[in-house]
């Protein structure tokens, strides 16, 4: 049986990047619901019935120098073969739901 995962908040992601020297994975957006904290996951969902969460390592404040509003950036640790397919999701202008538990 399937258990039900508590969602802690909503993250709308803009859009996303990395940094393949530090082996990192980054999601820019705002908490639109809820809360988020460091070593909690965002959950991307393929469909309905499939989907993968990624640990939050930690969480930044940015600011464009173009714009005025400030960004919540997502830093989260990956190997090469998972950035790859990270960037090939094209993860951006999405809403992603933030759990306590998930799988690294």
């Amino acid at each position: 049986m399937k258990k039900d995962i508590e969602i802690q908040g909503i993250f709308e992601a803009i859009d996303s990047f990395a940094v393949r020297r530090m082996n990192q994975f980054f999601v820019i957006g705002n908490l639109v619901e809820g809360t988020i904290e460091p070593d909690w996951f965002v959950s991307i969902k393929f469909n309905d019935s499939i989907s993968m969460t990624l640990r939050i390592n930690s969480i930044e404040e940015i600011e464009f120098t173009s714009r005025q509003d400030k960004y919540k950036l997502l830093v989260t640790d990956c190997d090469n073969e998972t950035i790859d397919f990270l960037l090939g999701l094209n993860l951006g202008l999405e809403k992603l739901e933030v759990t306590i538990e998930g799988e690294d």
